[in-house]
């Protein structure tokens, strides 16, 4: 019977390119991919893969998750794109670490705590009220809510004990409960709700939070407000006023698009300060104080009516920083096939600097090619009137030392008459956005030790120089 069931699934498996021809055995296998499919359900026999660990059922047609996953030692799990409205059987995976279960339709969710699970993504579904399940998750460290109906943080978030990334985007939030504030968490993202008055207080251990697209009318702070916060933005949120978040290790400050008129001097504090957005507001002058932060990078200032001494500021800053020297109507976009050829025309450029690699128009096409079609790949390209005039890719990788998925920088070359017009810088703010959209833990790159500019224009956008060489051997 067992080896009769076993062939049976390995048919059906099959007819779904899911299963290796050389497998002989269910224990054998420790990852399925059925994405796509239109499946609605799981044959029985399923059971038999009783090492299954990793299952991919994107993309299908399921409304309720099978009964047979209850019986599986499932660490991964990727249920996005269905129709689930009962995942109800997931109180039986206590083993499972991620989880993903955007884009369904569900409404509540049914399962109870689950003491493995670190990682879930609810995001795109019809979750209201999430007060009575946010206890069944209190194990988590990332929570992605983006894309619901919850109108309020409520009290049992406070049970979220080992959550450190939560994001809350595209919601109707309107209220935050003070147990939120007692979190460890270190990056937060309550863009694109209903937030009209918010004190931010406390959470000690919060590095990275965005409000972006909110109509605050206030908006304060207290002075054990994030004392490690490094990023904080608050873009088109209607504001007037120039907040000063109270942390000293601010890195990165954006007021895009708001109503504000003045800068205040005070903005020197930010000693670490290495990116400052304060593009489309009111702004007619800048306080000299601006060109003290030896650590600014990139400075957006666009669309103020600033005044001479503001571009004086500018001036001694460093006018290189300043998107005000941009040549006009470059725009940053995804790479899309028509592009390739001038782009890997353009990698000619680059391999003509960097010594470990030859001009090769053929395999450069080729590869970039192969980029654009590979799933865990980003390909960004500047353009001016319609032709490539820089590049810049990155593909996922895993890094056992981060436990997690990082990006590999690479091809980041701009053509020289387009140079020291923040180009580059803008391509590489586009792909550090991201990768942290994708939730990396790192980005990284290798640069030529002899292009001196390279390394100079690498160091003053944030990237760290490592002890690491990089070796590499040809195969024949």
């Amino acid at each position: 019977m067992y080896n009769y069931e076993w062939d049976r699934l390995r048919t059906w498996l099959g007819q779904y390119g899911a299963i290796d021809e050389n497998i002989t055995k269910p224990e054998e296998i420790t990852r399925i991919d059925l994405s796509g499919n239109s499946l609605k359900t799981l044959p029985s026999n399923f059971a038999l893969l009783s090492h299954l660990s990793i299952l991919d059922i994107r993309r299908n047609s399921f409304e309720v998750l099978p009964e047979v996953l209850g019986s599986l030692a499932l660490r991964f799990l990727n249920a996005s794109g269905n129709k689930l409205s009962d995942v109800s059987i997931l109180s039986k995976c206590q083993q499972i670490r991620v989880l993903d279960l955007s884009a369904n339709a569900l409404k509540e969710i049914q399962f109870s705590f689950l003491p493995e699970l670190r990682s879930i993504n609810l995001s795109s579904n019809f979750l209201k009220d999430i007060g009575a399940f946010l206890p069944s998750l209190a194990n988590a460290v990332r929570v992605n809510l983006n894309n619901n109906l919850i109108e309020n943080i409520p009290t049992s978030i406070g049970s979220l004990t080992a959550l450190e990334e939560i994001e809350m985007i595209d919601n109707r939030l309107k209220t935050i409960d003070e147990a939120f504030f007692k979190l460890k968490v270190t990056n937060v993202n309550l863009s694109s709700n209903r937030l009209v008055s918010l004190h931010l207080h406390t959470l000690e251990s919060l590095e990275v939070l965005t409000l972006d697209e909110n109509p605050f009318k206030s908006v304060t702070f207290s002075k054990n407000f994030a004392p490690l916060l490094k990023e904080f933005s608050c873009d088109s949120c209607s504001l007037e006023e120039f907040l000063l978040p109270p942390s000293a290790s601010l890195e990165v400050l954006c007021y895009s698009s708001n109503s504000i008129v003045e800068v205040p001097k005070e903005i020197s504090c930010y000693t670490q300060l290495q990116e400052l957005d304060i593009d489309a507001n009111k702004i007619t002058d800048l306080p000299d104080t601006l060109a003290n932060i030896a650590t600014l990078q990139t400075l957006y200032a666009k669309g103020n009516p600033l005044n001479p001494h503001a571009k004086k500021v500018i001036a001694i800053l460093d006018p290189e920083i300043c998107d005000l020297n941009m040549k006009s109507g470059i725009t940053i976009e995804t790479a899309k096939e028509e592009d390739l050829k001038e782009m890997a025309e353009l990698l000619g450029v680059l391999f003509a600097i960097e010594s470990d690699f030859t001009i090769d128009f053929e395999k450069q096409y080729a590869g970039l090619k192969q980029l654009l079609s590979y799933e865990g790949s980003n390909l960004l390209v500047a353009k001016h009137e319609n032709h490539v005039v820089g590049m810049l890719t990155m593909q996922r990788l895993i890094s056992s030392a981060e436990g997690s998925f990082i990006g590999q920088l690479e091809d980041l070359v701009v053509k020289e008459e387009y140079r020291k017009m923040g180009v580059g810088s803008r391509l590489i703010n586009k792909m550090r956005a991201l990768a942290q959209e994708y939730g990396y833990k790192r980005i990284q790159l290798a640069a030529d030790i002899n292009n001196e500019n390279a390394l100079q224009f690498y160091t003053r956008r944030g990237l760290k120089r490592t002890h690491l060489s990089i070796y590499h051997y040809l195969i024949p």
